[in-house]
């Protein structure tokens, strides 16, 4: 079922209950109205009959009742509503004068207002009680001659029948179901109609939106003009949108870097393999001197080891991919780290001029204990490999400060340098600046340029004042960072 119809239904459903609960109510009302009318009307009746001359003359003892043959009722009663009279007399049986049209009904012997039943339906009626003052010497008499029966009293009963107000009663029960449905049915349809008018900004909301699903766009935002519920709902969905692009851009280069990956990977295993194979060939064919195998032997040696170094790189790298970030952080204290990096790297090599400055003032920063230590390890080996000069004293200066709330780790040295056209370009994975037989994966600063943007942190490559390379690590100083 649609919203619309649900709207329709609901307005529908609301006024029908509305005009149920009226309905009663009025009905209830109405009968409550008629019962004090008729009870109005039968009181009007017996008090207007009370009060008439010729009962007050048989209260004053003058004859006024004519006996019938065979029957004591006389029809001497013309009165609208149907009305009995019962006179009691002392020593004889009741007199009985009724008007045309009174039910045979039981009357109680008490005055008051009564329900009665006939045979046919139900009647209201009221009974009054009214006795005759009398003195000693006189009495109120009825009959003839000397023997005189005396009055004790009169008994007035006026009913009702409950058919006479039938067919208005009926009339206005079925006014009320006609106004009552023509009512529901009214809302109905102006619940359609509102339903549909309020719904239109959704409506509009689903076209935009099944536009972007047609194209496959999305890069597509939803109008966010409107009422308030369909603003902030506009906006959420361009804010799903927005991430579901950045998703599949994400997405879309991932596949595009897996793909150069698994090229480069190709490349750079088939070089050192190659090269081993013919090694090896040559070795199981060629008569070679002992001098000659030594050679061989030690060019496959060394492209093991080069072999050996890429799949350990690749295994980090894919290993920093897939790191959960904060998930495997803790508190580091860079200064040990760097220290004892240097140690392994650079201790009792005579060669080496080494230089360590590391300011007190650096903190513990948030960080992945390996994922440092690949990258201080990666900048190192990547001095060790390339920054050696012939007849040259390596020179290596490591320096720490804290500025501007941001650890500042610089590592320079006086090898050959890189080409400032080439800075950004080493940072990208099996970029190498020199071609041919290099002992380099091209891997070792792509390593130290994942870890920085794992810690969001970020590394420069510059010029170094002692002629060669400049390397600076960028550590943000966390709130959970201790002096």
């Amino acid at each position: 079922m649609s919203l619309r119809l649900r709207i329709a239904g609901l307005l529908a459903g609301i006024t029908a209950l509305m005009c149920v609960v009226s309905g009663f109510t009025i009905n209830e009302w109405a009968e409550r109205d008629r019962a004090e009318r008729l009870d109005e009307n039968l009181e009007q009746q017996i008090e207007s009959f009370l009060s008439g001359p010729r009962l007050a003359s048989v209260f004053g003892g003058e004859r006024i009742f004519r006996q019938r043959s065979g029957s004591d009722r006389g029809t001497w009663l013309s009165v609208e509503i149907p009305t009995k009279i019962i006179f009691s007399l002392s020593g004889s049986q009741d007199v009985v004068v009724e008007s045309e049209g009174f039910p045979d009904i039981v009357i109680p012997s008490t005055a008051g207002f009564f329900e009665a039943h006939d045979s046919i339906t139900t009647w209201r009626a009221k009974a009054t009680i009214r006795r005759p003052v009398r003195s000693p010497s006189s009495g109120a008499l009825l009959g003839g001659g000397s023997t005189g029966r005396i009055l004790e009293a009169v008994t007035v009963v006026a009913a009702i029948s409950d058919d006479r107000d039938m067919t208005a009663r009926s009339d206005l029960r079925k006014a009320l179901l006609r106004v009552g449905l023509f009512a529901t049915l009214l809302s109905a349809a102006i619940g359609w109609l509102l339903g549909g008018h309020a719904l239109r900004p959704f409506e509009r909301l689903r076209t935009e939106t099944d536009l972007v699903r047609v194209t496959n766009d999305l890069s597509k935002r939803v109008d966010t003009t409107g009422p308030a519920e369909i603003t902030a709902l506009a906006n959420d969905i361009n804010s799903m949108l927005a991430r579901l692009e950045s998703a599949s851009l994400d997405t879309a280069q991932a596949l595009t870097s897996s793909r150069e990956f698994g090229s480069n990977v190709a490349h750079e295993l088939r070089t050192p393999l190659t090269s081993m194979r013919l090694n090896l060939d040559l070795l199981r064919t060629a008569e070679l001197e002992s001098h000659e195998q030594a050679s061989v032997l030690e060019q496959i040696i060394s492209q093991h080891d080069r072999l050996l170094r890429t799949l350990d790189a690749l295994r980090l790298l894919s290993r920093g991919d897939l790191t959960q970030g904060e998930f495997n952080f803790e508190q580091v204290d860079l200064i040990d780290m760097i220290s004892q990096a240097v140690e392994r790297h650079f201790s009792g090599d005579k060669n080496i001029n080494l230089s360590l400055d590391l300011s007190d003032e650096i903190p513990l920063v948030m960080g992945w204990r390996e994922g440092l230590d690949v990258a201080f390890r990666n900048v190192f080996e990547n001095i060790m490999v390339h920054a050696v000069r012939p007849n040259q004293e390596l020179a290596v200066n490591v320096t720490g400060r804290l500025t501007d709330g941001k650890v500042h780790i610089s590592i320079e040295d006086n090898g050959p340098g890189i080409e400032s056209t080439r800075h950004a370009r080493v940072l990208e994975r099996f970029y190498q600046v020199v071609d041919g037989n290099s002992e380099g994966s091209g891997l070792g600063l792509a390593l130290v340029d994942q870890q920085m943007a794992i810690h969001n942190g970020t590394v420069a490559i510059g010029e170094s004042e002692l002629a060669g390379t400049l390397v600076t690590l960028i550590f943000p100083v966390g709130k959970n960072s201790q002096s």
